[in-house]
């Protein structure tokens, strides 16, 4: 049996120590600097999870922030256009459904307007064509409010055949003193070949003191 002497054992001790405290520095060493050392001290890449340990600079971020929002003003914007595309794509069908259901050698529209404020306050009105009641409407205060600033309501679009016909309307609401005034008003009109318009309009009257009504055609 060999023998071992105080000096070969430390000899042999000495590489073994310094292994171990070399394996101690690795493992604390690889977290912190992001790569891996080999055991004869070269370096080496550390597996994905150490991707981890990378942080966002102030830069960074702020360029995220401003790449984000550039996308949200790109996707709203791309919103709105198609809601605009779906308005014109709506306006057009329902010209093209009056078109086919109300072809111009029948139409019939009846707008009204307003033009009243101080012997007037429209509530309600009933048409009828031909002796025919076509629509009954009460308004709103909103509605007149828009009659009253210049707007027209279509109270009907229907279809009649070509020739004589009357068109008579019939008015509700409130006079001069808030008293309920009633009026009606019938116009005779021949329809052509083309779309027939026709406008029932009530107006105040300064002279008269009280409102006039009347029906004329376009």
């Amino acid at each position: 049996m060999a023998k071992i002497t105080v000096q070969g054992f430390a000899s042999w001790v000495r590489p073994v120590r310094r292994r171990a405290v070399m394996a101690m520095l690795l493992a604390v060493l690889c977290p912190m600097t992001g790569q891996a050392l080999a055991a004869d001290g070269t370096s080496k890449s550390v597996p994905a999870a150490a991707l981890d340990q990378i942080i966002e600079t102030p830069m960074s971020i702020r360029k995220s922030r401003q790449q984000a929002q550039q996308a949200v003003n790109e996707l709203s914007r791309d919103i709105q256009g198609l809601k605009q595309s779906v308005v014109a794509l709506n306006k057009n069908l329902r010209v093209l459904e009056e078109d086919l259901l109300f072809p111009a050698n029948t139409q019939l529209s009846v707008f009204l307007s307003l033009d009243v404020g101080e012997f007037f306050r429209l509530e309600g009105v009933k048409l009828k064509v031909d002796s025919e009641t076509v629509t009954s409407y009460l308004y709103s205060d909103q509605e007149r409010e828009a009659l009253a600033k210049g707007g027209m309501h279509r109270l009907h679009l229907g279809n009649i055949s070509p020739g004589e016909h009357t068109v008579s309307a019939f008015f509700v609401g409130a006079g001069p003193n808030g008293r309920e005034y009633k009026r009606g008003t019938t116009h005779a009109i021949t329809k052509g070949s083309g779309p027939k318009y026709v406008e029932l309009s009530i107006e105040d009257s300064e002279a008269r003191q009280q409102p006039e009504f009347s029906i004329r055609e376009w």
